[in-house]
């Protein structure tokens, strides 16, 4: 599951009969579990080390548009060179996006590796100068080869803020059930802004972003049927992944951070560093082991500021309506019996062709 430059389907009276069973179930999967219900009277912990991290992320929630562009060190995200304004109406193309990503970065590349080799020649050098006080020409070099350009999301978030009032009642109900803070819902806000037809690049699909390969160990996944696109169950997926790795790895930093990075992987980190969130994060140098990695566990945290005080960052927001989603079917006809259905009921290969494409689930990429 990741962070990029961001991106139930049923009736309420459908999910109020659906939770009946499944919160009979939760309960039966969690019965056994020791301590199960202890984890819900512990805090999120929130280490001063990704406290500016933790800030920048409620920022690009809530402050900085889909037309803006953040250049800053990835490293270092207090250091912010420049918030670039997108001209123009209209969300931005996946060609804008990239035209500003490569522009940006040219740029402030090729003003840190002049600083590198003599003083500013223009405020705009000495404004980033500026950043550097005290450090040797060397740092220049360095952050030339460390910058990110971060595309503001206040619009994606708010839109998740009222998709998420639909699901969250029921989400929440299934996590107290597993034994885990009802608050961790948030972390669906984080992996796909609660966008139930939401795929990434990576092919994670659904609210909560499972993989094809992890959500087998939870789901139904086969060639015509998707639990991902099951609000109820990959949720209940969800909170069985999360308590595994809450278990396995004894905090919520690293245990969140794992739903990201995967168990064995923050294990493997973690036990560097005597299990310490803060130093892992700082210093670990493992295999994909990035940026979005990295931030994954601040960015939760940011949302859950901006979830538990929506009206202070969205003012009014709390007039509007909840957005109800699209229906997502998780069953799939084969193509055999589809052709099979048309034939028998003497309709056109145009027809059939018309129905096997409205039948397919709408995709939107992962944010």
């Amino acid at each position: 599951m990741e962070t990029s430059l961001f991106v139930a389907k049923v009736s309420g009276n459908r999910i109020a009969r659906g939770i009946a069973p499944l919160a009979i179930a939760i309960a039966l999967v969690f019965a056994a579990v020791p301590n199960a219900s202890s984890e819900t009277k512990l805090p999120f912990p929130r280490p001063a080390a990704i406290q500016p991290n933790v800030d920048f992320w409620v920022d690009v929630f809530t402050k900085y548009s889909d037309h803006d562009f953040v250049v800053v060190d990835r490293d270092n995200v207090q250091r912010v060179y420049h918030v670039f304004k997108l001209p123009g109406d209209g969300q931005p193309t996946r060609t804008d996006i990239d035209w500003a990503n490569d522009y940006l970065k040219t740029k402030y590349c090729d003003i840190l590796n002049r600083l590198a080799t003599r003083p500013p020649a223009d405020d705009e050098e000495r404004a980033v100068a500026a950043m550097f006080k005290g450090e040797p020409p060397s740092a220049y070099a360095a952050a030339a080869q460390n910058l990110r350009v971060q595309e503001g999301l206040r619009e994606q978030f708010h839109d998740g803020l009222l998709r998420s009032r639909y699901y969250k009642p029921s989400m929440e109900r299934i996590f107290r059930s597993a034994g885990l803070p009802p608050e961790l819902v948030t972390l669906a806000s984080v992996e796909s802004g609660f966008h139930n037809g939401s795929r990434s690049s990576a092919g994670a699909v659904g609210i909560w972003q499972f993989t094809r390969d992890t959500g087998k160990h939870y789901m139904k996944i086969t060639r015509y049927h998707d639990d991902r696109l099951n609000p109820d169950r990959e949720t209940l997926a969800a909170a069985k992944l999360l308590r595994s790795n809450y278990d396995t790895l004894g905090d919520w930093p690293l245990a969140i951070t794992a739903y990201n990075y995967g168990t064995g992987g923050v294990a493997r980190a973690a036990g560097i560093y005597g299990g310490d969130y803060s130093e892992m994060v700082q210093h670990y140098q493992g295999p994909h082991f990035g940026f979005a990695v990295k931030n994954y566990y601040a960015e939760f945290l940011a949302a859950l500021q901006v979830h538990r005080d929506e009206e202070k960052y969205f003012p009014g927001i709390e007039d509007e309506e909840a957005i109800r989603p699209a229906p997502i079917k998780t069953d799939f006809a084969p193509k055999r019996a589809l052709k099979s259905h048309a034939s028998h009921h003497h309709t056109s290969r145009v027809s059939a062709k018309t129905t096997t494409h409205h039948s397919k689930k709408t995709v939107a990429q992962k944010t």
